[in-house]
């Protein structure tokens, strides 16, 4: 059966049941649903697509309505167009942007404008273009270009460095030249880093003393770069080590993700007595850049020259809920996906 000719269709969709507030999700925060709808007649600028595979993200935890229930989870996704009523999408193109987690989705116009057309090669898994060449590769090649000024020689440290950012971060600034720190939280993850990524020091942050390990891998020479993906107490330390004219670029907030406290640095004074910069960056308003990315990034991951590691997970719709909350508990390395299934009904 073809997407012209079908009538009705089986979709499954999860929705909000219950705002967790202050706390990490749990599976009473969801609630899965399937039921059977008819294929819509399409208004001009619109398309019914397939969401072929999504991306779990700690942040979709905030992006929840406040106050809202039975309203749809959105995350990023990767969608492919059965029908289309509108001249730039056409059937069978591809495009990543924000979806919500349902097996087939109707988006007008509007919020087509928000999507990013793909090119999706053959040769590299629709996964990968949920981690290293999509949102989370583009976030950090971008970041890293715009406000972290890497300078060969000096030394970068990196939270929650086994996620997909923390990995290609890490990586990027040894292309640079950099000296690269970072940690995780598991034995196994450290090695990653270590073994697999060329870090040069990683550590444990849930066995080992923060502070002790992280002037231990720092040395004599100082701290030059945080790349801060946590936003929790690690900054305190993190303000202390750094050398004058050093940077912190705050990229993500996994502590607030996990119901943690977020940072309240008592210390800040060290940004005015050390001429710090201390620079937030979000991926939203920086997509202008997204063509020399998919340029300059795509040959490298090919070749093998930047390495990764994701986890895919098969089961539709309805594993998506479980594996999210796994996420939330650290139990993957490196970018999480959840693949659908076939793009065509």
């Amino acid at each position: 059966m073809t997407a012209s000719s079908i009538i009705e269709y089986s979709n499954t969709r999860v929705l909000i049941s219950k705002i967790p507030e202050g706390v990490a999700p749990n599976k009473d925060h969801f609630h899965t649903v399937t039921v059977t709808e008819t294929k819509p007649v399409l208004e001009e600028g619109s398309v019914f697509v397939k969401n072929v595979i999504f991306s779990l993200d700690p942040y979709i935890r905030h992006e929840f309505p406040a106050g809202a229930t039975q309203t749809p989870v959105i995350g990023f996704g990767i969608a492919k167009v059965l029908s289309s009523a509108n001249p730039n999408f056409p059937v069978n193109s591809t495009f990543f942007g924000n979806l919500p987690w349902e097996t087939y989705t109707t988006l007008p116009s509007s919020a087509l404008a928000l999507v990013v057309p793909m090119d999706l090669d053959p040769e590299i898994p629709i996964s990968v273009y949920n981690g290293v060449l999509g949102t989370s590769g583009f976030t950090v090649w971008d970041s890293l270009r715009r406000v972290a000024d890497l300078k060969a020689g000096e030394t970068i440290y990196i939270s929650s460095a086994a996620g997909t950012l923390g990995q290609v971060a890490g990586q990027l600034a040894k292309r640079k030249g950099l000296r690269v720190i970072g940690s995780a939280g598991s034995d196994e993850k450290v090695a990653f880093l270590k073994n697999a990524l060329g870090f040069d020091a990683a550590f444990n942050y849930k066995t080992q003393d923060r502070r002790s390990a992280m002037t231990e891998a720092v040395g004599p020479k100082g701290l030059d770069i945080y790349y801060d993906l946590v936003f929790d107490n690690t900054l305190d330390i993190v303000l202390d080590l750094l050398n004058p004219h050093g940077r912190v670029i705050s990229v993500g907030i996994v502590a607030a993700h996990q119901g943690q406290s977020v940072a309240a640095p008592k210390n800040l004074i060290n940004i005015l007595m050390k001429q710090l910069r201390f620079e937030g960056y979000t991926v939203y308003e920086n997509f202008d850049q997204w063509g020399a990315f998919c340029e300059d990034m795509t040959p490298l991951v090919k070749s093998g020259e930047i390495k990764y590691a994701e986890t895919v997970v098969e089961g539709g719709v309805e594993v998506v809920v479980e594996t999210y909350l796994n996420v939330m508990r650290g139990v993957y390395k490196g970018k999480v996906s959840v693949l659908t299934g076939a793009a065509d009904l």
